[in-house]
């Protein structure tokens, strides 16, 4: 024994001394992913053949022969992908995730190919079958999301929500989530009647008589009470909601979800589901800026169970299809109510207001959304973050400016210099490009979430869902953000499309930098988290007009699956 051991002591002294190291020792993967094509949004290395994951994490990438020699053993897990496509998780720049429940719950007002709402009486229709349903008890309100104005000629008021319940309050959200319409036991309900005044920044829309509500709330007027009267009073009703937008989510391909804009319990209410362990992928919170003293106590870089109160939540305006977001130019047909000349309004009139919370937020270091869609609301943001700029200096992806869809070419010019992050929201050449062309005019319209043009700047950005704004499909998003067709098939600025590889970082490696977690999410590279999809086809190589039929198969979070379309 002591001759062999002399004899292997002897050969690593050679083999130091010839410059030679021993072999690294061998690591045994947990599942290795080969057989199909591999996206790994890393520039570097782009597709490889085989990836190996261990702890969560992936362990190497690269050619199958090699990963398999060095990392399979005996209780490694090997997956066939048998020709599918396996890509970094999705990461959705904006979206309302805690109110995917809402949507899963709820009546599908959504028109087609998300929904089968084309007409009033499809809508009524629609809110019927759920109120014969057993989730209505949840809320105590019958309610369906997703309406859309521009398609059905008008919104629903309350003599036509009447038609679904005189006993039982009714409530449909618009697809912006800036609407709603209640029939008048929902009004009487949220407390409106004719001697109820405007709240700034909202409209209650009136009968003919000028006093009467009619059912159809905007903005400040719709949202508050949207959040509560659809939030469920119990916690049961709470997991539920929970459970199953989550679940919708992972069917879509997120491994990390955001809440775009938090109210009251909210927060509160994701830090008790975390705590239960409810929330099996990764979830940011942004809290509204009439709730700041709740992002003092609980602002955080990092995730507990999954979970993080990510930053501050700022709304300067409203909804471009709905013709309430701030324009410096009238729109071409004013909506009902408003007069020729209008051009929407301010969420936050006073600009000095708007600068106090972004210096608060520089000094605190929490990141802020800023929810602008008219050129005149991201002039005001400039207006207000320039003094923060020059007070605290630029600070790279402080500020996310949300959906900007009317923004200039000056102001995209600005983005860079204010070191503001574009989240845009291309998704509308679909829904509503047909619609711009009447309410803007077609020049304006062939400039929404101008993504090219952000690009050619030399910043990232990302495209985002704002579900449940349309339903959280980010292959939708992608598909839009490529082609930019509308409904009727025409291209809405042909000289704003992107490539399909810039399309997916948008919604991978991208949203990862929005977030400040690009350095352990967003690409397949080894050390960052296995956060996967396998999706049905590839979207770098299928035909760009076909990207929106690509479904995904299978959502895994740190190397465990949390949805199997086939189980």
């Amino acid at each position: 024994m002591d001759f062999v051991k002399s004899i292997f002591v002897a050969c690593t002294l050679m083999l130091l001394a010839s410059g030679c190291k021993p072999s690294a020792p061998r690591v045994q993967a947990d599942a290795i992913y080969a057989g199909g094509h591999i996206v790994t949004m890393n520039d570097a290395q782009p597709n490889v053949e085989a990836l190996a994951v261990k702890d969560g994490k992936v362990l190497a990438v690269g050619a199958k022969a090699d990963i398999e020699k060095s990392h399979k053993g005996a209780t490694t897990k090997v997956v066939d992908l048998a020709g599918k496509t396996l890509m970094p998780g999705f990461i959705d720049g904006h979206a309302h995730a805690q109110q995917f429940g809402t949507q899963a719950v709820g009546a599908n007002l959504l028109a087609p190919p998300d929904g089968t709402v084309n007409t009033m009486d499809d809508l009524v229709a629609r809110l019927k079958t759920f109120a014969a349903g057993p989730d209505v008890g949840l809320t105590g309100w019958v309610f369906g999301v997703g309406y859309d104005d521009a398609l059905l000629g008008r919104h629903p008021t309350r003599a036509d929500l009447d038609k679904v319940s005189t006993t039982v309050p009714v409530m449909a959200t618009h697809i912006s989530g800036h609407f709603m319409a209640v029939n008048t036991l929902g009004l009487k309900t949220i407390g409106y009647n004719a001697d109820t005044p405007e709240p700034e920044g909202g409209v209650i829309r009136r009968e003919a008589d000028g006093k009467s509500p009619n059912g159809v709330l905007e903005e400040l007027a719709a949202m508050p009470p949207m959040v509560k009267f659809l939030t469920p009073t119990t916690q049961a009703g709470k997991d539920v909601f929970l459970k199953r937008g989550l679940e919708m989510a992972k069917s879509y391909g997120y491994t990390t979800a955001n809440e775009g804009r938090m109210f009251g319990a909210m927060h509160a209410d994701m830090v008790n589901a975390a705590e239960r362990g409810l929330v099996d992928i990764d979830f940011t919170g942004w809290m509204d800026y009439s709730n700041r003293a709740e992002i003092d106590r609980g602002f955080s870089t990092t995730y507990k169970n999954r979970y993080r109160l990510a930053g501050l939540k700022i709304t300067l305006d409203g909804s471009p299809q709905g013709r309430t977001a701030w324009r410096t130019v009238a729109y071409r047909m004013p909506p009902d109510g408003q007069k020729l000349g209008y051009a929407g309004y301010p969420a936050i009139p006073d600009t000095k207001q708007v600068e106090a919370y972004l210096d608060e937020a520089y000094r605190k270091g929490w990141p802020v959304k800023v929810h602008t869609n008219g050129d005149a609301a991201i002039d005001q943001l400039f207006a207000a973050l320039r003094p923060v700029v020059a007070k605290h200096g630029v600070k790279p992806g402080q500020v996310i400016l949300i959906h900007g869809q009317f923004i200039r070419p000056d102001q995209v010019k600005a983005l860079k210099s204010l070191g503001i992050f574009p989240s845009m929201f291309p998704m509308h050449t679909f829904y509503w490009g047909d619609w711009y062309k009447q309410i803007v005019g077609p020049e304006q319209a062939a400039r929404i979430s101008p993504m090219r043009s952000i690009l050619d700047t030399g910043l990232h950005a990302t495209s985002h869902t704002d579900a449940p704004v349309a339903l959280p499909n980010l292959m939708q998003v992608a598909w839009a953000t490529v082609n930019r067709t509308s409904r009727s098939g025409a291209v809405i600025g042909p000289d704003e499309r992107v490539t399909p590889y810039e399309a997916m970082k948008m919604i991978t490696l991208w949203g990862a930098e929005q977030f400040g977690e690009q350095a352990i999410k967003g690409s397949l590279e080894p050390g960052k988290l296995a956060d996967m999809v396998i999706l049905s086809d590839n979207p770098l190589t299928i035909d760009s007009m076909k990207i929106n039929t690509i479904v995904v198969l299978e959502t895994i979070k740190e190397g465990q699956s949390v949805y199997n379309r086939n189980q």
